[in-house]
């Protein structure tokens, strides 16, 4: 019986001489990313906190967009350490903040700040020149407490959804009818902040035009809960544009694209001891990124949005593949499913694959995540009750309720980031193979083209060595001399 030869050997010098030549001359390039960024990403060691109202606060849902943001970083950058520390408090006024803002020990040791707050003065009528006002002296603030006008953030109000069938009663009144004070706020802004030196993103006029095309559908689509308070597609909103004025948003969490010849294109991460035969491909994957949690309402925003969708998604795309062919994929012993060459080269997502063996752990670090909001929507509480003037406290017992929080919080952070740190550095067999096609035959590939690249490298110390002493010709002749001795044996 004949044994049939591998690939690898049947064209073992034709390999070999395109891989010295390849060793001469190939030269690696990176992948440009693009970045629109206008307000400098969180760095290692930063404390940003977010202060604004009901908005942010999100006592209403377990999650909100601070909480996404910081899910997004763990994704993203899972060896960064940055605190994000919601300071919001239902109700609350910018001269609510004031009023609290020696008193409150969260306010203490910020390296950036971003204010959202807006909404409850709009409500209450309060005049535009006001409100700006009132802007100014908390920007002061936070500027006397050493934060430079780059490191703060104002984001205008989301919208007033007050053309929602949700906000018509039976008789056909409006509940809600501050949209036109937002807008006049928002007309300020915009010319205040940068006379004050800080970063300012509008999201409303986003909201509102998005908000403006899903009605024209069903008159009852919304992006809040009560034509108010911003749903989990808002909060995602809301948390992709401040990624996107970040520079983040605009390319995808990781991709892997490998082309019909030629070595892999890496978007983050890493695959090393990559090999590609005639029936498949497979290498060691390093994610150094993680798919975000794949929670229900991640699935639906990206569904809806279909330009946020991006940046939750970890695409592989393979060319060269037989279009009408089936083909195994996995990561470990994890088997992500069955795809045609034709949906491998148009490309799947990783991220959103129920198997993926990163999802658990990414599912670990929401339930944490839900669990700190939950602690933090409690411990924010005080200072709705202070607001409302239905209690007070000493501040004996307001650094006390804070010390309890702040300990708490940061074992469940501490946590989080020690799951995120550990599953980004881990190291993933990724296998792709034909149906039919055996995995032992495809490693056994594998290990001969790894050998066959040890002897090249070995050939090319030696002729370096050898550089000296040799005209070209003979260099080139020992080293391919030297390399066919260090080859396994072809069988004919």
């Amino acid at each position: 019986m004949t044994k049939r030869l591998s690939p690898i050997k049947q064209n073992s010098w034709k390999l070999l001489l395109a891989l010295f030549w390849a060793c001469l001359w190939l030269s690696a390039g990176a992948r440009a990313e693009a970045s629109q960024e206008t307000y400098p990403p969180f760095e290692d060691g930063g404390v940003v906190g977010f202060i604004g109202d009901s908005i942010t606060h999100v006592t209403y849902r377990s999650q909100g967009y601070v909480d996404m943001l910081e899910e997004y970083y763990l994704s993203r950058f899972p060896g960064r350490d940055v605190e994000f520390r919601n300071l919001g408090a239902d109700g609350h006024k910018i001269t609510d903040f004031l009023k609290i803002y020696d008193s409150d020990p969260a306010f203490r040791g910020l390296s950036r700040a971003v204010i959202m707050l807006g909404t409850n003065e709009a409500i209450l009528k309060i005049a535009p020149e006001e409100y700006i006002g009132n802007m100014e002296t908390l920007v002061a603030r936070l500027k006397e407490d050493g934060l430079a006008g780059e490191d703060i953030l104002i984001l205008s109000s989301p919208i007033c959804d007050q053309n929602c069938s949700k906000n018509f009663d039976k008789n056909g009144n409006m509940r809600w009818t501050y949209e036109g004070r937002l807008l006049e706020y928002l007309e300020l802004l915009e010319t205040k902040t940068a006379e004050w030196g800080v970063g300012y993103l509008n999201l409303h006029t986003p909201m509102a035009e998005l908000t403006e095309e899903i009605q024209r559908e069903d008159a009852s689509n919304t992006l809040t809960t009560d034509c108010i308070h911003p749903n989990a597609l808002g909060h995602r909103l809301i948390a992709f544009y401040i990624l996107q004025a970040q520079g983040e948003g605009t390319a995808p969490l990781s991709e892997i694209a490998v082309p019909q010849k030629g070595e892999p294109q890496m978007l983050r991460g890493k695959l090393t001891d990559f090999y590609r035969g005639q029936k498949g491909l497979c290498g060691t994957y390093h994610p150094e990124t993680l798919p975000m949690a794949a929670a229900g309402d991640v699935a639906e925003f990206q569904a809806f949005y279909e330009a946020g969708a991006l940046m939750c998604q970890m695409p592989l795309r393979v060319e060269g593949l037989d279009a009408a062919a089936s083909y195994m994929v996995w990561l470990d012993e994890t088997e992500l499913g069955s795809f045609t060459g034709e949906e491998l080269e148009a490309g799947i997502d990783l991220a959103t694959l129920e198997t993926h063996p990163l999802q658990p752990v990414m599912e670990q670090i929401n339930a944490l995540s839900r669990k700190r909001h939950q602690a933090l929507a409690k411990h924010r509480n005080m200072w709705v009750e202070v607001m409302m003037q239905r209690a007070s406290f000493t501040q004996e017992q307001i650094d006390a309720s804070y010390r309890q929080w702040r300990e708490n919080d940061e074992r469940l952070r501490a946590e989080m980031r020690a799951l995120a740190t550990e599953a980004a550095e881990g190291d993933f067999a990724l296998v792709l193979l034909e149906e039919g096609y055996p995995l032992e035959e495809l490693k056994q590939e594998q290990q001969q083209a790894l050998e066959l690249q040890k002897a090249l490298e070995l050939a090319m110390k030696e002729v370096e060595a050898l550089k000296a002493d040799f005209p070209i010709h003979r260099y080139l002749e020992q080293t391919l001399r030297r390399i066919r001795q260090a080859l396994p044996p072809l069988r004919r």
